[in-house]
């Protein structure tokens, strides 16, 4: 534990580089959007890259960070951005208690990579260092210290992390049911995630896997992050690149049809193939038409001929 403190203190002494995710302070108004993925697209670029779902998720974000920051004209070429990444320190034996046991780790996203593979190299070795450093168990340590500090000590810590330096974004990504949930007879189709904005951080970002899909919650302040619509899409483009390295067919960037070519098949082929399609798969249609209404006709159409 002792180590693990020792290694989180030591990250967080390090500064972050500037950025426009960062400002003195962040307004009272917020922007927030939202995109999704495949989760089986993302394990399998996983399978034929290496890592883990987390370090290819992480390695979305970086890529994407890196459209985004580049498209504003910042300096992308030797830039390594701190993420505060929550993580569950909960023990095996303590799975189904009640409460949360959430700590936290600072890794480096390094934007500065322009290849995908290399990126999730970078970032899978990376975590894989971090998780042995025990930093998240430090970070555990050091707040379980706070009841032993003086009141006037962690007043003073708490300014100091209003005021912080030492990351740029938060993001947190969380393992949800692979099983649609239910109320009152309702499923719910989706979740997004939404993490609270830092005193001066601009932008956060929450991701959460639902069956099946890979939810992510994008919030940024609202007069520092105008063009949050576009790193929505920067995310979608992320994992086009490392699908096309991977040997993955994701959709194109742009594209959120429920599979690549959709809008151009007849009803008939749609009909086939929801015919032995999941509910996972009925539902992303149903949605993607009634956010289309110019193709209300063929779901119609559709549902004609497979109540027929």
């Amino acid at each position: 534990t002792a180590v693990g403190a020792g290694a989180m203190a030591w990250a967080g002494m390090q500064p972050a580089p500037p950025t426009p995710y960062n400002a003195e302070t962040v307004g009272p108004d917020r922007r927030f959007t939202w995109t999704r993925a495949s989760l089986d697209d993302v394990k399998a670029i996983k399978n034929s890259l290496g890592g883990t779902v987390n370090d290819v998720v992480l390695t979305v974000v970086t890529l994407a960070l890196r459209r985004h920051l580049a498209r504003r004209g910042e300096d992308v070429g030797e830039l390594e951005l701190k993420a505060f990444i929550p993580v569950s320190v909960r023990a095996e034996d303590q799975r189904g208690t009640l409460g949360n046991q959430v700590s936290g780790m600072i890794a480096a996203l390094p934007v500065s990579c322009s290849d995908p593979a290399r990126c999730l190299a970078t970032i899978s070795a990376q975590m894989r260092e971090v998780k042995d450093s025990g930093q998240a168990v430090g970070a555990q340590a050091l707040t379980e210290l706070s009841g032993f500090a003086p009141p006037t000590l962690i007043q003073q810590a708490s300014r100091l992390v209003t005021r912080q330096r030492f990351v740029n974004l938060v993001v947190t990504n969380v393992p949800g049911p692979q099983f649609p949930l239910h109320l009152d007879g309702r499923e719910l189709t989706d979740m997004f995630p939404m993490v609270p904005l830092g005193s001066n951080l601009n932008l956060g970002i929450a991701i959460v896997s639902y069956n099946g899909t890979l939810n992510f919650g994008l919030v940024g302040d609202f007069n520092a992050l105008h063009d949050l619509e576009e790193l929505a899409d920067d995310f979608l483009a992320a994992i086009h690149a490392l699908g096309d390295v991977a040997g993955v067919v994701t959709p194109e960037p742009g594209d959120d049809s429920p599979w690549p070519g959709y809008d151009d098949e007849p009803a008939a082929e749609i009909k086939r193939r929801l015919q032995d399609a999941d509910e996972l798969l009925l539902t992303r249609v149903r949605s993607y038409e009634l956010e289309h209404k110019h193709r209300r006709g063929v779901l119609n159409a559709t549902e004609r001929e497979l109540a027929g």
